[in-house]
């Protein structure tokens, strides 16, 4: 089920000199889409990195911990790309969420991903359990 889909044109500073997308930008979009997925939740980072959630500042962050990307057609310079968002497991400390980028003009699939974001204790720089309010919205968006 997707959760948030996030629309991107394709710039000059995205490709390399074939100009097609450079591979680490689909990764980068995908976390994009997380960020615009978050605040769309009301969950945003302040300037020190923590996490803000419901106007409260909590003592934890999401870094991420692996990704991963399938490219299956090369999109290029200019194009409209949107990245779909979908939460596909929410464990103790970790949230993974998966990626579809679709070319707007086509309809096409250009890739798949995954990122799996680690809760970290931004004091102790350890992993942490992810706040409740955070893994509740996880989960209802993992069930939509």
């Amino acid at each position: 089920m997707t959760a948030h889909a996030e629309k991107f044109r394709v710039g000059f500073q995205d490709t390399d000199s074939t100009t097609r997308v450079y591979f680490p930008t689909y990764v980068k979009w995908f976390d994009m889409a997380f960020i615009e997925f978050l605040r769309k939740n009301g969950v945003v980072f302040d300037a020190s990195g923590k996490i803000v959630s419901q106007n409260q500042v909590l003592e934890e962050t999401l870094v991420i911990g692996e990704y991963g990307c399938r490219i299956l057609k090369p999109s290029k310079y200019d194009d409209l790309v949107e990245a779909r968002v979908s939460i596909a497991e929410v464990r103790d400390k970790v949230v993974r969420a998966e990626f579809i980028l679709t070319g707007l003009d086509t309809g096409e699939e250009l890739s798949r991903g995954w990122i799996t974001y680690v809760c970290v204790n931004t004091g102790s720089g350890r992993s942490s359990s992810i706040p409740n309010q955070l893994r509740r919205m996880f989960e209802a968006s993992r069930n939509k």
